[in-house]
């Protein structure tokens, strides 16, 4: 009864937790599908040993397989719901993935001015959010690669399109090719 009872509140705590959190960020944490998760870790550069951030890491999946793939950078995932955040945790521990890290944070919060490779599977409304931090803090040189949702104002150097065909493209853009031109553009 007693273990019931635990489990019953634990499930609530749950659906509580992710619902919640689900409400504050606009969208709940879903993983990256098989193809997308091949075609972004494709599209990363070699960064031997930069830092590569996965913005909105979510479960820890994609980071997990990106610091495997690139096992002299620095992998740091950033996610703001607590329960992907501690899944993501543990999933390090147990897999042994020691060139990864988790950190609960807010996006907007961050800093991205030492990072080589910023990856992101984030929704429309969040890219728009988070488009002129990016802008004001990626170093030159630096790469962001864009699962599903392209970075409004900014032109990609490439769009690789899945091989499934209801799959998502993803975008990959240099800095600062990617967004330079635009005030003579626009203005």
């Amino acid at each position: 009864m007693i273990l019931e009872l635990s489990l019953a509140a634990l499930t609530i705590l749950v659906v509580v937790l992710l619902t919640g959190y689900t409400a504050r960020t606009g969208i709940a944490p879903v993983p990256t599908s098989r193809p997308g998760r091949e075609l972004v870790l494709a599209s990363l550069p070699e960064v031997g040993g930069g830092t590569i951030v996965e913005a909105g890491s979510g479960w820890g999946g994609l980071a997990v397989r990106i610091a495997r793939a690139h096992p002299r950078a620095r992998v740091i995932g950033y996610e703001l719901s607590p329960l992907p955040w501690l899944f993501a945790s543990l999933r390090r521990w147990i897999g042994f993935t020691l060139n990864v890290r988790f950190y609960r944070r807010d996006l907007l919060r961050v800093s991205f001015q030492e990072v080589d490779v910023v990856v992101c599977y984030l929704h429309a409304e969040a890219v728009e959010a988070l488009e002129p931090k990016l802008r004001a803090e990626l170093p030159s040189g630096a790469v962001l690669v864009s699962n599903t949702f392209p970075i409004p104002g900014w032109r990609p150097s490439e769009v690789r399109q899945p091989q499934v065909r209801f799959d998502a493209p993803v975008y990959i853009y240099r800095i600062p090719e990617a967004y330079s031109g635009q005030a003579e553009e626009g203005g």
